[in-house]
């Protein structure tokens, strides 16, 4: 969602890439509904596994959440490294799925990104 949004707000101005601690991933199929309802197609994107070469030519690092924050390698000297505490979306095992969860994160993340980009004086927002 975050590169989504990145790439949405911050236009020509921005490279963004999505990676994560675990691996990649598929994107849950909530994550692309939720995205479709503001008029952002995902299905096509895809996670990448996270690692130092991420780092090479990034001015910013964001992590969604503490985990990420935990166990993402150390982000190099001189990378802005933003730590959002986003809850995670996806249920628990054994409990079932709550589109309302994915739409807090996604307006959550996208005010985040919103926030960034200004800060940054790239948004086009």
């Amino acid at each position: 969602m975050a590169e989504a949004f990145a790439r949405k707000y911050g236009g020509d101005g921005v490279f963004a890439s999505s990676a994560g601690v675990d691996g990649a991933k598929d994107i849950h199929p909530m994550t692309i509904e939720v995205m479709k309802e503001v008029g952002i197609d995902i299905s096509q994107n895809q996670s990448k596994t996270i690692n130092m070469k991420t780092f090479v030519g990034s001015d910013v690092i964001v992590k969604l959440c503490e985990e990420a924050n935990e166990r993402c390698p150390i982000v190099p000297f001189g990378i802005q490294n933003e730590q959002w505490n986003i809850q995670d979306p996806m249920p628990s095992e054994g409990s079932g799925s709550d589109i309302e969860q994915f739409r807090r994160a996604r307006d959550e993340i996208e005010k985040l990104v919103q926030g960034l980009l200004h800060r940054l004086g790239i948004a086009k927002v």
